[in-house]
């Protein structure tokens, strides 16, 4: 007999802090709960080399960014957290730096209590000390510092008004760490001096904090903001204001092993119109990889292929062409914008640039496409190279088909080949 639902065992919600970046600041806790859990859910800010502690069954909901649209919504997370529990399983809440850290583990914390869900907070290294720590910055000094204040640079957009208190804050605190504050260093830096701090104050902003990416940029509270566009640091970053910036000459013992130069970026959206999901990957130079299915396949490729490179989730990085690709898969002419960094042989590159002149919503067969790229007799090369192309979609060889009118092949299956091909009309 089937238990009720009133008999089914209750589940449990871990709120776990992943630490700033490096596996190795990972809580033995944390570790602990990723091992036993039924369900992660989990943000970008999280490693997701901490997701190969899990079980191969256990269940991974990616809260990034889905075709160009927002961050999943706070109300979704909190009633997906709810659904899960309810139906007995271990959920972790795998979140960046600390939960209750401008982590909003407060706010989910609350939603679970309200709805009599159980739950236990896993505390993790707070990026707002480690960061700083790892860029030689020690945020007290007895010689510099002995207060710190923690702030957000990057407030609850509903708010009417700021609650820092930029007046007592500018001069009453020694040392100031501010998270998610890289695109508002302007005006953070303008509401300080204006309220009395030294435009000659000490500051530093370190960007992806413990990682081999690490970068960091130091100046004075007049020039970082400067500093910082020039060096083209995006988020996530840490901003440290204070005296204690000085200290990083004498005490800067680690940086990024990897130049950013050789870092690739990915991300992944999900496509109804497919009924799978697609994962993309870029290099400094432009998108090198799409790949239909989970994004593990896509990580897997670009281990193999890009060993000494640094493989990291930047959602924000693909906003533009998540947008374009958003509004070709529904349905919308689309000519990508996006910058393509190709590696094949010569022929293979020719085939692939070749099928990028093919029109939304037109196909072409293998014998035409050689003709086009001047050599008529490479009508199979054509279809093997069409087999090869590392970035579908975006170079449509989903357009090729044979010449007596059938479908061909696609690296990614006949089924969804037809569904792009649907799309266009065709």
């Amino acid at each position: 007999m089937r238990k009720s639902l009133k008999n089914r065992k209750a589940g449990k919600v871990y709120l776990v802090g992943a630490g700033p970046g490096a596996i190795g600041l990972l809580t033995l806790k944390g570790k602990e709960c990723i091992e036993k859990a039924d369900v992660i859910i989990y943000d970008y800010l999280a490693n997701e080399e901490m997701l190969s502690f899990a079980r191969p069954d256990a269940e991974r909901i990616f809260m990034g960014k889905h075709g160009g649209g927002p961050i999943m919504p706070q109300k979704e997370t909190n009633r997906l957290m709810v659904t899960k529990a309810k139906e007995g399983k271990r959920v972790v809440r795998l979140k960046g730096g600390d939960p209750f850290i401008f982590g909003r583990g407060g706010e989910e914390a609350e939603f679970l209590a309200s709805n009599g869900i159980p739950f236990e907070v896993v505390p993790g290294v707070t990026a707002g000390s480690s960061v700083p720590a790892y860029a030689g910055i020690p945020l007290t000094h007895r010689s510099y510092s002995s207060t710190i204040a923690f702030i957000t640079g990057h407030e609850d957009a509903i708010k009417k008004k700021s609650s820092v208190a930029w007046d007592k804050m500018a001069t009453g605190v020694d040392t100031i760490v501010i998270f998610m504050g890289i695109t508002t260093l302007p005006v953070i830096a303008e509401n300080l001096i204006r309220n009395g701090r030294s435009p000659n104050t000490p500051a530093a902003v370190i960007q992806w904090g413990t990682t081999e990416l690490q970068r960091t940029v130091t100046g004075t509270l007049r020039n970082i903001a400067r500093k910082v566009r020039a060096e083209g640091l995006r988020p996530p970053g840490i901003i440290v204001i204070g005296e204690v910036v000085r200290l990083r000459k004498r005490l800067k013992w680690f940086e990024g092993t990897i130049d950013a130069d050789l870092a690739l970026q990915y991300t992944s959206m999900k496509v109804d119109a497919l009924g799978t999901d697609l994962s993309i990957a870029a290099t400094p130079r432009g998108i090198c990889r799409i790949v239909f299915g989970d994004v593990s396949s896509l990580q897997r490729e670009l281990r193999s292929e890009y060993r000494d490179s640094a493989i990291l989730r930047d959602d924000r990085y693909f906003d533009p062409v998540l947008s374009e690709l958003d509004h070709y898969f529904q349905g919308g002419s689309t000519d990508f914008t996006c910058k393509l960094d190709l590696h094949g042989t010569p022929f293979q590159e020719k085939v692939w640039k070749a099928l990028l002149k093919i029109p939304f919503g037109k196909t072409a067969s293998y014998q035409e496409v050689a003709e086009m790229i001047g050599q008529p007799q490479a009508a199979r090369a054509v279809g093997t190279a069409c087999g090869q192309n590392p970035i579908p979609v975006i170079i449509p060889c989903h357009r090729v088909i044979s010449s007596g009118g059938g479908l061909g092949g696609y690296s990614g299956g006949i089924a969804i080949k037809k569904a792009l091909l649907r799309l266009e009309g065709r």
